[in-house]
């Protein structure tokens, strides 16, 4: 077979491309029969098996069935845990304030000669309604079976920290017990914390405490398969995600934060079993845990450097790392590379300032076509397909609708490459989108300079490829002879056929372009999911301009045949995956249904927060009643709400234990408790009454309320999870101007059995999370 240029780029890309995401995957499960030295997923799943049996929100049986569970595993194992119950308030999300009495479990594995521990995370609690296999049993079952392979061998020089936090889907509330009070707070001299955000997929370092540059050095030493970026925590970040490292953060310690993320679909829901994890996430996370711990654990942990590093994954398991003190350095050499092949362009008369600027708007137009484009695409389908409408993020066949709008991204951006084209010259298009790159990396060297390395390095390769086939042949980048009239403007030199040398750079130049920025947009994807797809689709176009050299070759610049090689398989697979996207017993639709009592009213409802009911819960709602939801629960917002049977439950109860009013101000000290037992409790001030100070369980609230309540339809208020059986103390002062209105409302995660009409199908499941399969209960008190 005799190999065309053209053939050789396409194959040879497409095989780049295919190679760097499947590096993107977890490695394979060790056996229950390797030695004991070694970290076996099939060993850490019999935990498993047994933590996330059932779900574990803070303060259920179920929750203390685990606790009980890990506290006999610790003791087999050789280590004499302990539990920290103590109660907890967090400020960190505003109002209504996140309280709990939590119950961490804290363990220590003593070492020969400890400089300081070396602490391993992983909260045991779950949202109510899912299993948890995933969030986060697999980080404590990975843990477990780490203590049992460390036990295995010689001690460590320092000692290792277990702590199983609790409350940790309350808003870390766990975590941040530990470093507000536990005597050991002070010994951790590294946080290593492995949590989860979907059923399986690689475990990434997304995250790392301040001055990471030695944690990163000593993973990429130590770690047998390390997947880390720099970028990681910049996206993170503007997520909004918090997690127990959060905690160990802001006390100055350094720390490492893992995770998986895809399989998305099951987060926080019922499907979150043992079954659907993917073990080989398990075994990945493990091998961090193992290898970090027996690295961490022979330092010195009283020597860290103070300096950040950018950090970066290449080919395989590579990773790169440098001082984040170099990024403007590299910035301006490649800044300087630029404008190097720009003036060599210019002075051949193959581009020019104003064509080259011309270029970078052009390309620019075409990012936000792209993105306005796929992200229209994204939001008819949600809107439109019944799948996609009844599930919160994304649907069970998520990898199908990925590649689906990652082709139609490449589709668009052809079609727009070749527009671009009828006016400019393959170089002008060419360095005008390497000159929005270089933009993006002195944009992020000045911002954000962990994300730097994703705009220097590839924009490098193109560079050095661009100069390579295109300026060094004297005339315009190779493509195949035209068969339509020339559209390139007469003044550039006539363009050459390619040869199998120009074929084979352009393949040397994309290598290091597709090992860095290839998985930008598939992590992206995974990340953001359906709802966001504008933002993956962006940046498939981005990276689709390092590679115009290439798109040039294979005739983007002068047909539509680029564009429909992209286009028609993205309408395969499109159709496709909507095709293959219906729920089954092992798909399950999430169903969101509630039954709330308005004690006060004498009043019930049903209440559901899902857009397009099912069957099954289309009963509760019979359209002669269908009423607007008045019926408040916190961050939930309800769609419909019905009449429903008042059923003979107690309210929440409060009791005045004091109330004195001096100089104008009255304070009040109740008890707040829940007559039926429920584990979670919402208590608020409904009147205007302005709230001074307050203290939730011995733990007063440090700061003025008056800007808490800055806005006049937020209420003072807290939620408390693990509510003990004889309720808590909540103290506060208000101004004397009238009568204060309290508002209690209780929460335990099942309906009323006496009210279900009908067993749920099995292809139905409770919605992710906070309403789904509960019943409300909420009193008013004037004082």
């Amino acid at each position: 077979m005799r190999w065309s240029p053209r053939l050789l780029v396409a194959v040879a890309l497409l095989a780049l491309v295919a190679l760097r995401i499947a590096q993107l995957s977890p490695p394979a499960v060790v056996p229950a029969s390797a030695p004991p030295e070694v970290f076996s997923a099939e060993r850490a799943r019999e935990h498993l098996a047994r933590i996330a049996a059932e779900p574990r929100p803070t303060g259920s049986a179920a929750h203390r069935r685990a606790r009980d569970y890990l506290l006999a595993e610790l003791s087999k194992l050789g280590v004499q845990p302990e539990i920290q119950s103590t109660s907890v308030l967090s400020r960190q999300w505003g109002l209504p304030y996140d309280a709990a009495h939590v119950e961490n479990i804290v363990a220590r594995l003593p070492g020969a000669d400890s400089t300081r521990a070396v602490a391993l995370v992983a909260h045991y609690d779950s949202v109510p309604g899912s299993p948890g296999a995933a969030d986060d049993g697999s980080g404590v079952a990975a843990l477990l079976e780490t203590l049992r392979a460390l036990r295995s061998g010689a001690p460590l020089r320092n000692d290792v920290l277990l702590l199983f936090t609790d409350a940790e889907e309350g808003g870390v509330l766990g975590g941040k017990a530990f470093m507000d009070e536990h005597p050991l707070r002070g010994e951790v001299g590294i946080a290593l914390n492995f949590d989860a955000r979907g059923a399986g997929g690689v475990v990434a370092m997304f995250d790392a405490g301040p001055g990471d540059a030695w944690p990163v050095r000593e993973l990429a030493r130590a770690a047998p398969y390390p997947v880390a970026s720099s970028l990681f925590p910049e996206v993170a970040r503007r997520m909004g995600h918090s997690t127990d490292l959060s905690v160990f953060k802001r006390a100055g310690i350094p720390g490492l934060n893992f995770a998986f993320s895809d399989g998305a679909a099951r987060y926080h829901a019922p499907s979150d079993t043992v079954t659907n994890l993917d073990l080989r996430s398990v075994q990945h996370a493990g091998d961090y845990a193992l290898s970090l711990a027996r690295r961490f654990g022979a330092l010195d942990l009283r020597r860290r450097g103070g300096e950040d590093a950018v950090y970066f994954n290449t080919w395989g398991a590579h990773l790169v790392a440098h001082p984040t003190s170099w990024v403007p350095w590299i910035a301006a050499l490649i800044a300087c590379l630029f404008a190097g092949v720009a003036a060599a362009a210019r002075r051949r008369q193959e581009a020019s300032l104003g064509r080259i600027a011309a270029g970078s708007l052009g390309f620019l137009a075409l990012l936000l076509g792209v993105s306005a484009a796929v992200g229209g695409l994204a939001w008819a389908l949600r809107r439109a397909h019944p799948v996609l409408r009844a599930m919160p993020f994304e649907p069970y066949n998520a990898p199908a609708y990925r590649l689906a709008l990652a082709l139609a991204a490449l589709a668009a951006a052809a079609a727009g490459y070749r527009l671009l084209r009828r006016r400019l010259g393959a170089c002008e298009v060419a360095l005008g989108a390497l000159l929005v790159w270089l933009l993006l990396l002195a944009a992020a060297s000045l911002a954000t300079p962990g994300a730097s390395f994703y705009f220097a390095w590839p924009l490098a390769s193109a560079l050095v490829g661009l100069a390579a086939v295109t300026i060094r042949r004297g005339g315009a980048p190779p493509t195949l002879p035209p068969t339509l009239p020339p559209t390139l403007p007469p003044t550039l030199p006539p363009t050459l056929p390619p040869t199998l040398t120009d074929a084979a750079l352009l393949v040397a130049a994309a290598v290091p372009a597709v090992a860095v920025a290839v998985p930008g947009p598939y992590l992206l994807f995974v990340a953001l999911g359906l709802p966001v797809a504008a933002a993956p689709a962006l940046a498939v176009a981005l990276v689709f301009g390092l590679f115009l050299p290439h798109a040039e070759l294979l005739g983007g610049g002068r047909s539509r045949s680029l564009a429909l090689a992209f286009g028609v398989p993205a309408v395969a697979a499109l159709a496709v995956a909507c095709a293959t996207g219906g729920f089954t017993e092992a798909r399950p639709r999430p169903a969101s249904l509630a039954y709330a009592l308005d004690a006060a009213a004498g009043e019930a409802h049903w209440l559901s927060a899902d857009q397009d009911l099912d069957p099954w819960t289309a009963a509760y709602f019979p359209e002669d009643r269908a009423q607007a939801p008045s019926f408040a629960v916190p961050y939930v917002r309800l769609t419909r709400q019905s009449e429903a049977p008042v059923a003979a439950l107690p309210a929440p109860a409060l009791t005045v234990l004091s109330d004195v009013t001096s100089g104008g101000v009255r304070a009040l000290r109740l008890r707040v408790a829940s007559p039926r037992g429920a584990p979670w409790l919402l208590a608020e001030v409904a009147s205007p009454a302005e709230v001074l100070r307050a203290e939730v369980d011995g733990r007063r609230v440090e700061e003025s309320a008056r800007g808490a309540q800055a806005r006049r339809d937020v209420r003072w208020g807290f939620t408390y999870m693990g509510l003990p059986a004889g309720g808590i103390e909540w103290s506060l002062e208000v101004e004397a101007s009238g009568p204060v209105q309290i508002r209690l409302m209780d929460q335990t995660y099942e309906l009323p059995r006496e009210l279900v009409r009908a067993a749920r199908p099995r292809e139905l499941m409770g919605a992710p999370y906070r309403l789904a399969d509960s019943t409300f209960v909420s009193g008013a008190f004037w004082l």
